[in-house]
């Protein structure tokens, strides 16, 4: 590695040269220390000097290259009252635009039921209630596009645990209590629209559509007795309930966040609904569920309040403009 002090001491060296009209030798001496070597300042001036000796020469080729070496490495640079003219001049030559922001998430759900069709042995569909089991977790990766300075569209690859329990009593003996997970893939597709910045704060609305797979789905199911002259109560083994649920349900989805701006990236924070569409239950599955445990599926969609929180990347791409 280069000694910092020894590329201090070659910058003020060919800041020297450069004012003595001595452009030629000014590359030799800043090049190593532009790969590593200049702190960020020293890093401005150093490229400052070095475009306006290639200028200086003719060599705008040259002066283009090293300008787009430049803004690859500092995208977001802003225009400095500081900044030599010529410079400035060469730098207007060039637009740098976000080509994907990568994010990476991790979400905390709230899973609710909608009953489309209650079933009961007890003769009683609304006897029964759905609870949450308890917050369950998620992780996911996204990308997103700006479309323009208000409208971004993205899409994303989440894995999402949603639980719930389901809970009734079966003729005022036994209180059945059902506890599903589902582990599932959702792949939701989503506009994103931020009409007003604060500074730093980027407030959002979002809504949009996906997929959700549902790649494993386990339950628990235990009896309790009410009535202590009737069937000792027992808990089972843990249920694999896939051949009961439909491995594909479409989502709706709709929410609000804000990203705080950081270089060359954001943090966020968004609360979320996940509607599913479809019904979950396969009515021709046979189940063991209602002769062990008096317990039988209504037909229900399951949905998700998602609390998420993540980080996002910002690839930039500087083009040259047309003359």
């Amino acid at each position: 590695m280069i000694n910092a002090q020894e590329c201090s001491v070659k910058l003020r060296n060919a800041e020297n040269l450069f004012n003595a009209g001595l452009v030629e030798e000014v590359p030799a001496l800043l090049e190593a220390c532009l790969r590593n070597g200049f702190t960020r300042a020293e890093e401005y001036s150093a490229y400052q000097t070095l475009i306006r000796s290639y200028l200086f020469e003719d060599k705008i080729d040259i002066a283009g290259q090293t300008m787009f070496g430049f803004l690859k490495k500092n995208p977001e640079y802003e225009v400095r009252p500081t900044d030599n003219a010529d410079f400035v001049y060469l730098m207007k030559k060039f637009k740098v635009k976000p080509v994907v922001q990568i994010s990476i998430k991790g979400s905390a759900n709230l899973s609710f039921i909608s009953v489309v069709e209650g079933s009961s042995l007890s003769g009683d569909p609304l006897n029964g209630k759905y609870s949450n089991s308890s917050a369950t977790y998620g992780i996911g990766l996204g990308a997103r596009f700006k479309i323009n300075n208000k409208i971004e569209v993205g899409g994303s690859v989440d894995y999402s645990q949603l639980g719930f329990k389901y809970t009734e009593t079966i003729l005022d003996f036994t209180q059945v209590i059902y506890s599903e997970k589902q582990q599932r893939l959702e792949i939701p597709l989503e506009l994103f629209y931020s009409p007003k910045q604060f500074g730093l704060f980027h407030p959002y609305v979002k809504a949009g559509a996906g997929l959700a797979l549902n790649f494993r789905t386990m339950a628990v199911v235990n009896t309790q007795n009410i009535d202590i002259n009737n069937a000792v109560p027992h808990t089972g083994e843990p249920e694999n309930r896939n051949p009961a649920r439909n491995f594909a349900d479409p989502l709706v989805v709709a929410g609000l966040g804000c990203k705080f701006k950081l270089p060359m990236s954001y943090l966020f924070i968004d609360i979320s609904t996940h509607l599913g569409v479809r019904n979950q239950t396969i009515l021709e599955e046979p189940s063991n569920l209602p002769y062990h445990y008096f317990y039988t599926d209504d037909f229900f969609r399951i949905n998700s309040l998602k609390f998420s929180m993540g980080f996002i990347y910002i690839i930039y791409k500087p083009e040259k403009l047309e003359n």
